[in-house]
């Protein structure tokens, strides 16, 4: 019999909640000895990690469009000559992809465009099955005027069922192009990591996150200022665990608050949920989210969440707040309510975690990589 052959496609893999998730979902559906998985991306890995992983499934074959290292993904922060790098950018990928046969295409039955349309270019002319994976909000998806590329892709699978709903509300001519399907989640895997680390000792607030811009850090650091200052500057820390381009900007930022000495930046950890299962609380301050993947986990070993109620995932994660706590996004001084009703008790936390970790047999990885199955033999 042969074996139905998919082509994941992401632009690169750097640490965080899209790679992590795609790594798990690409580890279940191996399961399945009549798939095989190839993995396309615009930039050579570098994170160790991926790299090790890489090692690990030799039938994982990996192709790289674009191996200029020079003219990657990353960008100077420098207007000019950002703008310069990115015009040299935009002509290298061009000749690339109009005049070199990159000779990965021939076999593969089902590609699935993993980022947000990030391979639209590349997937205009082809004739094959394409799938694209949404890891963002409806509200990212409007304004960035992304239905623009719907004709070139076969389906559109979304995280939640906020975004097909409204999504189908807006775009009724699409209805039949969308499906929800949760990301996978180990969760004996992530409770079998908790007891292979240290739980840091004392009362402190945690963020498991990727430091860019959309991740709003700013207004987590506000926040926990707020509250240190306001419940008498307590001996309670904040534990950033993350990296990313802002992450210089976040740690300056950080040293003009009165707070300062209580917040730990740590960088990327491979096992991050030592800190997490020690916390009074997970905070997530992000403006936008896909399906937060941190919720999930963190709700698996049995930590509190706060989280921005930004669209689409967190409100459907926390069972409307329920199951954890929620604020507006950007407001600093809620999330700081948030924290202090944490630290005081003044919400029912063993009632909220509990609500949570009920819910997370909706992410079960063999449910979902059924589904998922299911959807690309439709299409072979």
């Amino acid at each position: 019999m042969k074996k139905i052959k998919i082509a994941f496609c992401v632009r690169d893999m750097k640490i965080g909640g899209v790679e992590s998730v795609m790594i798990r979902t690409m580890e279940k559906l191996l399961e399945n000895k009549n798939l095989e998985i190839v993995v396309i991306t615009y930039s050579k890995i570098k994170e160790k990690v991926y790299l090790d992983w890489f090692a690990g499934h030799p039938d994982v074959k990996l192709f790289t469009l674009y191996p200029s290292s020079w003219l990657g993904t990353d960008l100077p922060h420098f207007f000019l000559w950002r703008l310069f790098k990115h015009a040299c950018r935009d002509v290298y990928r061009y000749v690339r992809r109009n005049f070199i046969n990159f000779h990965y295409d021939n076999d593969i039955d089902v590609f699935i465009d993993y980022y947000n349309f990030s391979f639209n270019a590349e997937f205009r002319k082809l004739q094959k099955t394409k799938l694209i994976w949404w890891h963002s909000s409806i509200d990212n998806f409007i304004r960035g005027n992304y239905i623009k590329y719907m004709k070139n892709y076969d389906k559109l699978i979304t995280l939640t069922d906020g975004f097909v709903t409204e999504f189908k509300k807006i775009y009724p001519e699409y209805s039949n192009k969308i499906i929800r399907i949760y990301n996978p989640i180990d969760i004996n895997h992530v409770i079998q990591k908790v007891k292979n680390v240290t739980i840091p000792k004392g009362r402190y607030f945690c963020c498991v996150s990727r430091l860019y811009a959309d991740k709003d850090i700013s207004t987590l650091l506000k926040g926990f200022d707020i509250f240190w200052n306001k419940n008498d500057r307590p001996d309670v820390k904040l534990y950033i665990i993350g990296d990313g381009s802002y992450r210089i900007r976040y740690e300056e930022m950080s040293k003009s608050l009165s707070a300062s000495k209580q917040i730990i930046f740590t960088g990327a950890l491979s096992n991050p949920f030592g800190y997490m299962r020690g916390s009074m609380a997970n905070i997530l301050s992000s403006r936008s989210e896909g399906l937060p993947t941190v919720l999930i986990e963190a709700a698996a070993v049995d930590t509190l969440n706060i989280s921005s109620d930004c669209k689409n995932g967190p409100n459907e994660i926390l069972y409307e707040g329920k199951g954890g706590l929620l604020f507006e996004a950007g407001d600093a001084k809620a999330l700081a309510e948030c924290m202090d009703a944490v630290f005081n008790k003044k919400v029912p936390i063993n009632k909220m975690k509990q609500i949570a970790h009920n819910g997370l047999k909706r992410f079960d990885a063999g449910q979902i990589s059924k589904q998922i199955i299911k959807l690309i033999k439709s299409y072979v």
